[in-house]
Parts: structure tokens; C-alpha cells; sequence
């Protein structure tokens, strides 16, 4: 920077006011500290600045698997938010895993201003983990007070895709990748599944609540087609957990000869931009993807500016977008 002032015959400050941006620079001062700049190759020590203002700059994502889309899709939209904000973001992987989730948490406070964490196992803050470090927890898992938290409409979301295929006239309406009792994000998507039937007057068959433990989203799609079918269970509609997951169910029911939506018709939750392109084109459920992250980092920003105040909670809206799975 010393060697920029001396160049453009200005005071290393003036250097400093231009490289972040100051106005009170004159147009005549700024136009040869930057050709300085450009004749030295003048590039800022990032970390030593990093190390003056006390922050690095960067925001930590962690998710549970990077290659599936729903997690991909959060990547875009945190990155492109985060960048309009001036911020860089790091993508981590958790594996879904509690140590994983943890040891994220653990060791952001040295490389991030803050984190996202959309975690599937934690329900509270880590033992080991710097209580006054900027956090704000996507999913549903967490339910420790202190922690800033942005949850989609779970419930409302797939008690909505449920009616949604009650009004087609659908009555034996599975639910693909439900459970009652495993991930929490996958119970409160059931509970919607179970609110709707219920209200709707029908049975809860357990038979047509399926879920393939530990298997990829289309792998579990597919294979719930394929239980259904081999145990000889009648259904004529299936609700899925995730866009993944009802991809999988469509590959299900063309390998069974059955059509959609003829004969089955299907909805997913997501919305991701995939589903423009199956065929037949996925009804699914939009969770206002942009709304959740850009609520999420305005929560995070507001810790990393110093609030204190005890944990948020913020659970979204959501929509649904009829395409060709459920005419």
C-alpha cells in the first residue's frame, strides 16, 4: 500500500479509502490510485485485513450431502444472496451425520464470520461450541431456545399436497419416504400427510406409508413403487417427502406399467427447477426458497453486527405449483 501512495503521491489512507470504497475521495485522487494500482499489481493482504477488522468476510453453509438437489438448489440461492451482501460463502458437508454436524459447528468460529447450518441430527447447541459465535439453524431438528432457527411449512406443506390430490378424486393416497419416527423433517412432512387424510375422513393404512431406510431419494421413490406393487397394495395418488424422491416414484411407476397421471397421480415438495422437465412435468410444493434464506441471513448478519437477544424462530409460507403429474 506504501508503494501505491508513493506512485499516485497520496497518503497510504487515501490508498486504504479507495480500495474499500470511501466517497470522500475526489474523482481526480481516485482515477490515479487506481492506475497505481494497475502499473504495481497491487493486491490486498486479505488476511492481514481479516485480522485488523476482526472478520473474514465469509459465511460457512453446512449441508448433510452436497449431491443431492435440494441441497445444491440452497447452495445457488445462499451464495447468490450472500454475494449481493458482500460476503463469500464455503459449502461444508456434513454427511448427515451428528459428529459431522458438530465438528462443523466447532470449528467455524476460525474460518467464518458466521454459519448456516441446514442440519438433520442436532437438537440443541453442542457441548464444545462457542455459544456467542453467529449461528442461524435451517431445518427442523434444533430446538434449543438459544439458537436462531428457519423452518419451512412442513405440515402445512404436504397437508396441502394431500388435499391436493383428495380434490383429483384420489383415495388410496401413499406417502412416499414418510415415517413417524425417524428425521424430524420427514415426521412433520407425514403429520401433514396424516392431518389431511384424517380431516378428510379416510383411514391411515400403514401399508401405504413407505420409507427405504438409508437409501438415495430416487432409489427410495423407486423402490416404494416397486413395495407397493409387489405387496399388492391398491393406491392411486402418492404424496413424496421430496421432489428427489417423487423423480424416483415416476421411474417407479414406469418400470410397473403404470401411468401417470392416468392411473397414479404425484406430487412432490421442493419445487426444484428439475421438476419443470420430468415427464410428465412434478406438481410439487414451493417452500420460498428466496424468502427462507434471505430471512435466515438477515438473522445471521444482525448476530455478526453484535445482537444478543435470545433465539428466533421462523417458519416460512409455501405454494403450491400445479404441473402435469396430478391433471
Amino acid at each position: 500500500m506504501a508503494d501505491v501512495a508513493r506512485r499516485a503521491g497520496v497518503s497510504t489512507m487515501t490508498v486504504s479509502h479507495v480500495i474499500n470504497g470511501h466517497r470522500n475521495v475526489r474523482d481526480e485522487t481516485k482515477a490515479r490510485v487506481l492506475a497505481a494500482i494497475a502499473e504495481l499489481d497491487y493486491q490486498p493482504n486479505l488476511a492481514a485485513r481479516a485480522l485488523r477488522r476482526g472478520r473474514v468476510g465469509a459465511i460457512g453453509l453446512a449441508v448433510g450431502h452436497i449431491e443431492h438437489a435440494y441441497n445444491a438448489n440452497l447452495a445457488r440461492t445462499v451464495t447468490a444472496q450472500a454475494s449481493a451482501l458482500g460476503y463469500h460463502v464455503a459449502i461444508e458437508a456434513t454427511g448427515g451425520h451428528l459428529d459431522g454436524e458438530v465438528a462443523t459447528w466447532q470449528r467455524s468460529p476460525v474460518f467464518y464470520d458466521g454459519l448456516l447450518i441446514n442440519a438433520s441430527q442436532l437438537e440443541r447447541l453442542p457441548d464444545g461450541v462457542r455459544a456467542d459465535f453467529p449461528v442461524v439453524f435451517l431445518g427442523e431438528s434444533m430446538s434449543d431456545p438459544a439458537v436462531d432457527h428457519v423452518a419451512m411449512a412442513n405440515v402445512d406443506g404436504i397437508r396441502l399436497a394431500t388435499q391436493h390430490l383428495l380434490d383429483r378424486g384420489c383415495r388410496r393416497i401413499a406417502m412416499a419416504g414418510g415415517s413417524m419416527t425417524t428425521l424430524r423433517m420427514v415426521t412433520l412432512r407425514t403429520e401433514g400427510y396424516v392431518s389431511a387424510l384424517t380431516c378428510a375422513g379416510l383411514p391411515i393404512d400403514p401399508a401405504l406409508i413407505v420409507r427405504t431406510a438409508d437409501a438415495p431419494p430416487h432409489t427410495m421413490g423407486a423402490a416404494t413403487v416397486a413395495t407397493l406393487v409387489a405387496a399388492g397394495t391398491p393406491f392411486d395418488g402418492v404424496v413424496c417427502t421430496t421432489d428427489s424422491v417423487a423423480h424416483g416414484v415416476l421411474r417407479g411407476l414406469a418400470d410397473a406399467g403404470l401411468d401417470c397421471p392416468r392411473d397414479v397421480r404425484v406430487i412432490g415438495f421442493d419445487n426444484l427447477s428439475d421438476s419443470n422437465y420430468s415427464v410428465p412435468s412434478l406438481t410439487s410444493i414451493d417452500p420460498h426458497d428466496d424468502d427462507l434464506v434471505a430471512a435466515a441471513l438477515g438473522m445471521l448478519i444482525e448476530r455478526m453486527d453484535g445482537f444478543a437477544g435470545p433465539g428466533r424462530s421462523i417458519t416460512g409460507a409455501c405454494s403450491l405449483i400445479e404441473r402435469e403429474s396430478t391433471v
